[in-house]
């Protein structure tokens, strides 16, 4: 049933597409298309408060969104609705990513499905594992079998990529449908190059195979393994269909930021539903990594018994922008359908600049950037796109930025980077070390005892306004090899011999940064003479005890405090899944026997136990992926510039009255990244398996990866483009990008 009109929605009124969503009652299921930033999410959002306004239970209602970060988003449009409506409720909605809903309905059906899924101990409860964790149990597998077999001697390929690709192979067998058996054969049955790698695909098999049984002996559940269960086993069940049965609408957004399961699942309850509303964009699918099926979307929403699109932009002004995209998908083999209009497509480039260094490139960024704030343009409504996004890059414009006449701040949105890459994590790691002196960390099966540089680097992200020199001036009297906490270089003895060198660092390093010293170093003190806590316990202490203190460097740094939250809340669910923290309170410990946990003697755990926390910091360390957390998606600063990488922005649903698309002379807008040991699309449920990938099949994913990021951005921009390049890349070579001769052929055409 459709009731067209114009419905408000926090204060605005809906267009007549998105009014007709909103007075959808069913029954029947109802597709939304359209580019981004037409309206779809706000049609659905308007329709789910007309819902509960009317007086419908908020638990009778599914909601599906592809990331975390979107749930919140969705939770606070519809609190913020429901209010304006002077609803009942003002929430309640089940939300939930594909993999979260997964995830519940296991556990909670877990009696049902544990025996037939080969548990060897299906009356334990089951343990949900994150990538940290995952990628410590696979770890455990892989290590005997490098040690002592030589697996993967032809790669040069670090732990973290090693793991997260043997990890990811098992991900897709879950996500597509394919039995976690096949992975080599796939694999082998595409590859067109030297047979050396045929080895290692049997090898990474072998570890998929070998990590599956663990996790089946030992009750451990990974993101693959839950998948599975849901799919393979749950969903056949009469008594989940009638659980699930309670739903009376499913509401599913980004539909093409999803994998082939979900689709499978929304395919499934769309039947049993009565009312259950699609939305796609165009436009779309960038998570391809991580198993998004753009064309899977496409089909399932061609099933619903109505489509309405969605043509008219929410905020106009993109016309020239998307016209400008259309020019390059032609200048680079892929058109969209009708040829684009040149002169609006001329209108679409503000500027263009850079220069042969790539420093004056971000340079010129940083000015056009400031002439923008000066005429009035809201720093927020300004995001810089690039391939990809350095600490380098980061440094390099908040320099700039902050030296104009009106200073801007800089948010950058990066995917979750790997916690050992933050200089925050390194230090709190360092000072967590000088609290527990009876720590072994080994790093590559290498002992690393603690150095005096670490430590300086500690003292740095924990003391306001401590640069880098300075702090290695005092860590170098602060630290002593092999002594537990801090000296204390404030409250000396009469006569004691260090007086005089103390007080000449204190001149350099400045007397004011005494006190919050003195403060971290009684604090540790303190620590050390009870018994150790769990590392998430230590750190959440430390943090609220000493770090968030006036003086201290994460008082008002909100960006740091977020980092300090993952690193905390990764600690946490490492230590859930990994071991019990002991009823005495004495910190917990892993057992040493090897053999006990499934290893090969000798190889793993050394002789003498070691702590949880020990095992999390070595392998924290030694480069293991992070896992995504909502912190990893800060809310936009209405008074800072987005500086984001390309799917990073479009991923999390950005818009901007002005985009610098910048490193366009730079390769990695044409390449993707080399993942020798597994693959996005052979490993796809487009690919038709035993096919062999060719240069031609790489050519032809790249030119339509590259489109669908151009008109994605384009489609994002209510104003117009900059473009900035550089002759010289980062590193001092030389660029000669696929995009940027795009840009040179669509603009001299």
């Amino acid at each position: 049933m459709f009731a067209p009109g114009p419905t408000p929605l926090g204060g605005s009124v809906l267009t007549p597409p998105q009014a007709e969503v909103a007075a959808f009652t069913g029954p029947g299921t109802l597709a939304l298309r359209g580019l981004p930033g037409t309206g779809k999410t706000t049609a659905l959002q308007a329709c789910l408060a007309e819902r509960l306004a009317a007086g419908q239970r908020p638990d009778r209602i599914l909601v599906m969104v592809p990331q975390r970060a979107h749930v919140l988003r969705y939770e606070e449009a519809l609190r913020q609705a429901l209010v304006a409506r002077g609803a009942a409720v003002c929430g309640g909605v089940d939300l939930a990513t594909f993999y979260g809903f997964c995830q519940r309905q296991v556990a909670l059906f877990w009696p049902l499905i544990a025996a037939e899924a080969g548990f060897a101990q299906p009356d334990r409860e089951p343990v949900f594992l994150t990538i940290e964790t995952t990628q410590y149990y696979m770890w455990r597998v892989v290590a005997p079998l490098i040690a002592r077999h030589g697996y993967f001697s032809e790669l040069a390929v670090r732990r973290g990529r090693l793991l997260s690709q043997l990890i990811d192979n098992l991900n897709k067998s879950a996500l597509v449908g394919f039995d976690h058996r096949e992975i080599a054969a796939r694999l082998s049955a595409s590859w067109t190059g030297s047979s050396e790698r045929l080895a290692s695909f049997q090898q990474a098999q072998d570890c998929a195979t070998r990590f599956r049984t663990y996790c089946l002996e030992h009750g451990l559940l990974d993101f693959s393994l839950v998948c599975d269960l849901f799919t393979r086993h749950l969903l056949r069940y009469e008594a989940f269909a009638t659980y699930f049965g309670r739903y009376e609408c499913l509401v599913v957004d980004n539909l093409e930021e999803n994998v082939p399961a979900a689709h499978d699942l929304i395919r499934w309850a769309a039947a049993r539903c009565p009312a259950t509303l699609l939305a796609v964009d165009e436009a779309g699918g960038y998570r391809v990594f991580l198993g998004a099926d753009h064309d899977g979307a496409l089909e399932l929403a061609a099933q619903c018994e109505r489509t309405i699109p969605f043509h008219e932009r929410a905020q106009p002004g993109s016309a020239a922008p998307l016209a400008f995209a259309a020019r390059l998908c032609e200048a680079i083999g892929m058109p969209l359908g009708r040829p684009a209009d040149a002169d609006l497509a001329a209108g679409a480039v503000v500027d263009q600049g850079g220069g042969q260094l790539w420093i004056s490139m971000i340079r010129w960024v940083a000015e056009q950037i400031g002439a923008l704030v000066e005429r009035g343009v809201p720093p927020s409504q300004i995001a810089v796109v690039a391939p990809y996004v350095s600490d380098v890059m980061r440094f390099v414009l908040e320099d700039a930025l902050s030296r104009g006449e009106r200073p801007v701040r800089v948010l950058p949105l990066r995917p979750a980077l790997a916690l050992r890459d933050e200089p925050l994590v390194r230090g709190i790691l360092a000072l967590a070390r000088l609290a527990h002196p009876a720590w072994r960390i080994t790093i590559h099966d290498q002992e690393r005892p603690l150095r005096t540089d670490e430590v300086a680097l500690g003292l740095q992200q924990a003391l306001a306004g401590l640069d880098p020199v300075r702090a290695h001036q005092l860590a170098g009297l602060a630290y002593e090899p092999g002594v537990a906490g801090l000296a204390d270089l404030v409250n000396l003895r009469e006569g004691d011999p260090r007086a005089s060198k103390i007080a000449a660092m204190w001149e350099r390093v400045g007397f004011r940064l005494q006190a919050p010293y003195e403060a971290l170093r009684r604090w540790m003190v303190a620590y050390l003479a009870g018994p150790p806590d769990p590392l998430d316990v230590f750190l959440a202490r430390l943090f609220g005890d000493v770090l968030a203190l006036p003086g201290l460097a994460l008082h008002a740094d909100t960006l740091a405090a977020r980092v300090y939250g993952r690193l905390v809340e990764s600690a946490a669910k490492f230590r859930q899944a990994v071991g019990v923290e002991q009823a005495s309170g004495a910190e917990e410990r892993v057992p040493a026997d090897a053999a006990e946990h499934g290893q090969e003697p000798g190889v793993g755990h050394p002789d003498l136990p070691r702590s949880i926390a020990e095992h999390y910091v070595s392998l924290l360390l030694g480069g293991i992926a992070s896992a995504e957390y909502v912190a990893d998606a800060p809310q936009p600063d209405e008074q800072a510039v987005v500086l984001a990488p390309a799917y990073a922005y479009l991923t999390r649903d950005l818009s901007s009255m002005y985009q610098f698309w910048v490193d366009l002379a730079s390769d990695g807008w044409w390449n993707r990244p080399n993942q020798p040991l597994t693959h996005p699309y052979v490993l796809s449920r487009r690919w038709p398996a035993g096919h062999p990938w060719t240069d031609a099949d790489e050519d032809s994913a790249r030119r339509r990866a590259l489109a669908g990021v151009l008109v994605g951005l384009a489609s994002r921009c209510t104003g117009g483009i900059y473009l900035a390049s550089s002759q010289l890349g980062i590193g001092g070579e030389e660029q000669t990008g696929r995009l940027e001769r795009a840009i040179l052929a669509a603009r001299t055409r």
